[in-house]
């Protein structure tokens, strides 16, 4: 960019001055001329440099970014070769009219994955290692910033829509601290005051406009919040019990387990069609009151997450449930349904050469006993599916069109991963990173334009399948992908898994007893443990009770390098946050 150089307002000073003196002496008009003229072209400079700088300004790109809820690689079809059960002709079409990611990766969860997309960061550097899923605090830290909040600070309007998932706090009345929350009846509880806003919500997180549900589709409060505040009137709220209830757009489901308060209007079936027009809402009072500001807008779609509600028809009237085989398969129809209508924004408004159109998903798909589809919808070769460690579980869709800007119809096949989202959007808007944020954040602004560009690439990604609670712990695993190999650490018994991806695609040969892969194992390690979940970051009220080895302690103390045949354990004890660099 062009800059105002410092200095110039002074210079035309002098020289106005100095006009000012030779003006009696008319033998020097030519020269008083002259002088004049000079001024004059540096004070049109300087107003074209400035008028340039407001222009580039006003020149940052839109963004558009979509997250689909539970929706794996095998669920779209034109991921992986295999028969497809689910026609896509939306995210068919913004595939073609942009960039395809073929290896990026999450966390194989949701809560989780959704604070690495907007922070930046590996899930356990947030409030609670394994992620936020109740209103009792955000995720995000006082010293992180979000995405939002730091394109908010670079003059972006920030929208969120859908499933927040972030953790928020509860406002209470003045001087009362109420019993432990439970969500079940948050609404109508004595010591909540529903005339303030959500603490440490969207607007605390860097949204200026917001429509959410704090829980999505899949549990309560069964109500919307806009710009954090409850549209449920809580004397009008109702319970809803488990089971299925005929509501306009549709037959909306409340899961086994999952009852609690709600608005009485409350459908499931309808919440992609309500997040959609929030979006277009947003998106046309940000052009009729904000159009030289560009806007980033956040969409996180119920689809397809349980349960599995879609409505009978769409918004533009087409038929939607009982089109396909399963509801699971009728709701990854809405989703692209869904899809469509955002891009579709976008193009009649004429920004499509304006924006950036981002969409992913926030873990890979669910499985047979969710009313999924094994392998996914076409026949997915990755073993697992969401909340495992395996590819299965955290491998996600990412598209990524600029027009204009970037190729159509490409794809990458280097590693990335949500957080990954951070830096590049800041690199391709021209902001910098907020020091002290998205520190698991590498930009792959290059490589969307340049295949050949992967020199500042990330070399690994950390997977960490994290849940709360002593016996969920004992099913805790961590993996490190390194390109193509990948390293399973089981930390509840100290066990060990090596892959290659490039011949193993489906992570069914284990191959850590090879000597090619014994030589590549501490490198892995070590660069997992670099990475992993520390004591100091987990919720104050867990209790571990775990025992690190005595020998690999001295041995990591020393210095020493690490084999599969000793023990460790990830999370622990403060001695052991000590030897893993923690505090």
């Amino acid at each position: 960019k062009k800059r105002n150089i410092p200095g110039n307002s002074m210079l035309l000073k002098f020289r106005t001055y100095r006009l000012h003196i030779i003006t009696t002496t008319l033998l020097l008009s030519v020269f008083l001329t002259s002088l004049i003229s000079a001024p004059q072209v540096n004070i049109s400079s300087q107003g074209n440099a400035l008028k340039e700088s407001q222009g580039n300004a006003r020149k940052k790109s839109n963004i558009i970014l979509i997250l689909a809820d539970d929706v794996g690689t095998g669920d779209i079809p034109f991921y992986w070769e295999g028969p497809s059960k689910v026609k896509m002709p939306h995210l068919k079409d913004l595939a073609n009219k942009g960039v395809l990611f073929k290896d990026a990766h999450s966390s194989p969860l949701c809560a989780p994955s959704r604070y690495m997309l907007l922070s930046g960061n590996y899930p356990h550097r947030g409030r609670n290692i394994y992620g936020t899923w109740g209103l009792n605090g955000s995720q995000f830290t006082g010293n992180q910033k979000s995405i939002a909040k730091s394109l908010q600070e670079h003059g972006y309007s920030t929208g969120v829509f859908g499933k927040w998932h972030l953790g928020a706090k509860i406002p209470n009345r003045s001087g009362n601290r109420p019993e432990k929350m439970k969500l079940k009846s948050v609404i109508q509880h004595d010591g909540h005051d529903w005339s303030k806003p959500l603490i440490q919500g969207p607007s605390d997180t860097g949204f200026n406009s917001s429509y959410i549900a704090t829980h999505g589709v899949q549990g309560p409060p069964y109500s919307f919040f806009r710009n954090d505040y409850l549209m449920t009137d809580p004397s009008k709220a109702r319970w809803w019990y488990p089971g299925d209830y005929d509501m306009p757009r549709g037959t909306s489901k409340i899961r086994d387990g999952h009852d609690g308060q709600g608005d009485p209007d409350w459908d499931s079936s309808a919440f992609d069609m309500i997040v959609v027009n929030e979006t277009k809402a947003f998106i046309e009072n940000h052009l009729e009151n904000r159009p030289d500001d560009p806007f980033f807008a956040y969409v996180a779609l119920g689809t397809v997450h349980i349960p599995h509600s879609p409505p009978d028809k769409y918004l533009d009237g087409s038929d939607v449930k009982g089109t396909h085989e399963t509801l699971h398969l009728d709701m990854l129809s809405v989703m692209d349904k869904a899809v469509g209508s955002i891009v579709s924004m976008i193009e009649q408004n004429g920004l499509a050469n304006d924006t950036i159109i981002i969409f992913t998903s926030d873990n890979g798909g669910i499985g047979l006993d969710n009313g999924g589809q094994c392998g996914g919808e076409n026949g997915s070769p990755l073993r697992g599916h969401k909340g495992a460690i395996w590819e299965g579980g955290h491998s996600v869709p990412l598209i990524i069109r600029h027009d204009g800007k970037f190729p159509t119809g490409e794809t990458r096949d280097a590693l990335v991963g949500l957080s990954d989202i951070y830096a590049t959007i800041c690199e391709l808007v021209g902001i910098e990173v907020p020091v002290g944020s998205a520190l698991d954040s590498v930009s792959f602004a290059d490589y969307i334009t340049t295949p050949e560009a992967k020199q500042f690439l990330r070399k690994y990604f950390g997977i960490y399948q994290l849940q709360r609670g002593k016996q969920k712990q004992k099913k805790w695993a961590f993996a490190i992908r390194g390109h193509k190999v990948k390293l399973v650490h089981h930390p509840h018994n100290n066990t060990f898994e090596m892959y290659d991806l490039e011949r193993d695609i489906s992570e069914n040969n284990d191959v850590i007893h090879e000597q090619w892969a014994q030589k590549m194992f501490n490198t892995l390690y070590q660069e997992l443990l670099a990475n992993s979940p520390c004591p100091g970051n987990s919720d104050p009220s867990e209790d571990f009770d775990v025992q690190l080895d005595g020998n690999l302690a001295k041995r990591i103390a020393a210095g020493l390098k690490v084999t599969p045949q000793d023990a460790v354990v990830i999370v622990g004890t403060k001695r052991h946050a000590e030897l893993m660099g923690c505090v």
